[in-house]
């Protein structure tokens, strides 16, 4: 054996000999952040892997059919709707406070919520934000910045209402809003609005020269203020709001808007029975009082000044448990429109509606219910209006 050889061979030797010990060494496992469940929050959040950030994953889905009594001239009496929502609730705990971004969206295929809402599309389809807002609260109390529900809103409305339902004028807009905690479940809120984002900016008319009417669009956003108290028997609020009323013609003044609300709901104790209710008057500032459509304003006979709609609104509703897996629902509402001079008795009104509906809730998050609801419209000049529906929906929230 010469000298190359042994080397070689001893090299092979080692290089097996090392082998062998190399794999009886441990191997280092990789690390595992597992997803881990917050209970700070109340059930189903979890940290979101690496953060000190809860998140909660929600959705729902709703179908719905409906019937609605109507004229033969292409209107559909029976029509369908399917939606589904994905909500996102992310919440951290910071040293300013709890720091909150929440998320409600939907994609729907049907008819637009409404009262009266003949005319709605048989099949139309769209994206929804529903909500989208970053809340910060501490002892102190609550910034919201974001498309919410608007601070003036207490109560709209138990029923389902997709294509007839009572006057509900509750809607959701983007806002900065601020509410100050002062004790004893007792909170006052200052908001500043878009009006636009939520549509109560409901136009201005000219009923003697057409040209010259029209919105000018808002200059300034709505201001809107709250008092609330929240306590075990339930909760009450006043509210008002100032909204500015804007003619397209550069000729004709601007006028201020405003409208003042109070609100009451009320929890029968040792029972599943609930009393909600909300009033409001506006004056230039219908949207508040009502979702029928009223102007804002009409311009003066003169054509130089806008005269305001004066319109108030009640309405309320009656909830209870019947057992543990059935609910009923009975709702009514009321709304007066006084319009101007100019405009004359034809554009005053009365309207009323009134619904109900029973629902079975056999497994949590689960609804099975059946609605039926009426409208009427008494114009002060002109023939009596009146429209009637039911419906059935099938919802799961999870």
């Amino acid at each position: 054996m010469n000298l190359k050889s042994l080397l070689f061979g001893s090299a092979a030797t080692l290089m097996v000999v090392t082998g062998a010990q190399a794999a009886d060494l441990p191997v280092a496992a990789e690390p595992v952040d597992y997803v881990r469940v917050c209970d700070a929050f109340g059930t189903g959040f979890y940290y979101i892997p690496g953060t000190e950030t809860c998140l909660k994953v929600g959705g729902r889905v709703r179908v719905e059919a409906h019937y609605t009594e109507g004229p033969r001239n292409g209107f559909n009496n029976y029509t369908t709707r399917a939606r589904g929502y994905v909500t996102l609730d992310a919440r951290t705990q910071s040293d300013i406070g709890l720091v909150r971004a929440y998320v409600n969206m939907a994609m729907t295929v049907g008819p637009q919520n409404g009262v009266n809402y003949a005319t709605a599309p048989a099949n139309a389809s769209g994206a929804w934000l529903w909500e989208a807002f970053v809340q910060i609260s501490n002892d102190m109390g609550t910034f919201t910045a974001g498309h919410t529900a608007s601070q003036f809103d207490f109560w709209g409305t138990n029923l389902y209402a997709t294509r007839v339902g009572i006057d509900d004028p509750t809607t959701e807009f983007t806002l900065f809003a601020y509410s100050f905690n002062v004790g004893n479940g007792v909170s006052a809120t200052v908001s500043f609005e878009d009006a636009a984002s939520g549509g109560r900016n409901n136009g201005i008319i000219d009923v003697l020269a057409p040209n010259l009417g029209g919105n000018g669009g808002q200059r300034y956003p709505d201001v809107v203020a709250n008092v609330r108290i929240d306590q075990g028997w339930g909760s009450a609020q006043v509210m008002g709001a100032l909204h500015n009323v804007r003619s397209a013609f550069a000729g004709i003044g601007s006028e201020l808007g405003w409208a003042v609300g109070a609100g009451l709901s009320v929890k029968v104790p040792g029972t599943g029975i609930s009393f909600d209710s909300q009033g409001t008057y506006a004056r230039g500032a219908s949207g508040y009082a009502s979702s029928l459509g009223q102007p804002d304003a009409a311009v003066n006979a003169a054509g130089t000044n806008l005269d305001l709609y004066d319109v108030w609104s009640i309405r309320a509703g009656l909830s209870a448990d019947i057992t543990s897996t059935i609910g009923v629902a009975i709702d009514a509402s009321y709304t007066d429109t006084d319009a101007p001079a100019v405009v004359g008795r034809a554009g005053d009104s009365q309207d009323w509606g009134v619904g109900g509906h029973i629902e079975w809730r056999p497994v949590r998050g689960l609804i099975i219910g059946g609605e039926v609801a009426y409208n009427r419209t008494n114009p002060r000049v002109g023939p009596d209006a009146d429209i009637w529906g039911g419906m059935i929906r099938v919802q799961r929230t999870f």
